[in-house]
């Protein structure tokens, strides 16, 4: 049986806002428990906030599967809901403040619905497929009196590329490899050269809200983690950006407009390439 949209995209902002609560609440509370390697770091706090995330989704859903970034999957069926309970583990566990959770869900393996929450300034963004996103306060968004309430999203961006900022999103499956890695390098500063500053922020999703409203002009990311690509490419196609897309390559673009999509998207093959 067919769930509406904007239900899915309730439930979703709920069990972010549930994440991101509880990662509000322990940010900079001393030390932060964790297992820390040189290319990832896993926090108790992961863990904690995936179980809240968890918790909403089987109440609302208890028929969906998920796929948990620390629980792993869980079920099969039509609807699978993915989790990263903390986009930004190195972020935090350093006292960095950004960072987020982001819940997406897919239907027959595309997204259709999801939602991430930055829970310090307490901007959640809300999505679903063919009917745009809204970024607000957790209170107005998952307000069941206010359905849809906040800022529409738009990539739209009078900021011209070389004189903007583009963030760069690098996935594990790159760092870890010596090959990918190397390219990695040169598409940062392939890109870097085309605009003011290239961002790398570490969590990816912060990096996409940005972009979805207006804040920053264009996302590329080379070999992304799922956990957080899928909702960012809902947010960047439904707020309106121009997307590239280069699975063969492990590339993805996207930005303000499709002159930017199209010479970063150059830049970064070229960079590759050489």
């Amino acid at each position: 049986m067919s769930v509406p949209l904007d239900d899915l995209a309730t439930v979703a902002a709920r069990a972010a806002r549930a994440g991101g609560d509880l990662l509000a609440s322990r940010f900079r509370d001393g030390r932060v428990p964790g297992e820390y390697k040189a290319d990832d770091v896993k926090t108790d706090a992961d863990v904690a906030a995936e179980e809240r995330v968890l918790a909403v989704l089987e109440d609302a859903y208890p028929t969906h599967a998920t796929h948990g970034e620390e629980s792993g999957r869980r079920g099969e069926g039509e609807y699978v809901w993915i989790i990263d309970p903390l986009d930004g583990t190195n972020n935090f566990a350093a006292g960095f403040p950004a960072f987020a959770t982001a819940v997406c869900c897919l239907r027959d393996d595309e997204p259709v619905a999801g939602a991430v929450y930055e829970p310090l300034p307490d901007s959640l963004f809300r999505v679903t497929r063919g009917g745009g996103g809204t970024v607000a306060p957790a209170a107005v968004a998952t307000d069941p009196d206010r359905p849809g309430a906040g800022t529409p999203l738009s990539a739209d961006s009078d900021v011209p590329l070389d004189s903007g900022t583009v963030s760069f999103v690098l996935g594990l499956p790159a760092v870890r490899d010596p090959e990918r890695s190397r390219s990695a390098d040169a598409i940062a500063d392939a890109v870097d050269a085309e605009c003011k500053r290239v961002l790398q922020s570490w969590s990816p999703c912060v990096d996409w809200g940005m972009l979805a409203s207006g804040g920053s002009e264009a996302v590329v990311c080379y070999y992304p983690d799922p956990f957080e690509q899928y909702v960012g490419s809902l947010l960047a196609e439904e707020s309106g950006a121009a997307v590239r897309a280069n699975d063969d390559l492990g590339l993805y673009v996207a930005a303000a407009d499709e002159t930017a999509a199209d010479h970063l998207t150059t830049v970064a093959r070229d960079a590759i390439a050489e």
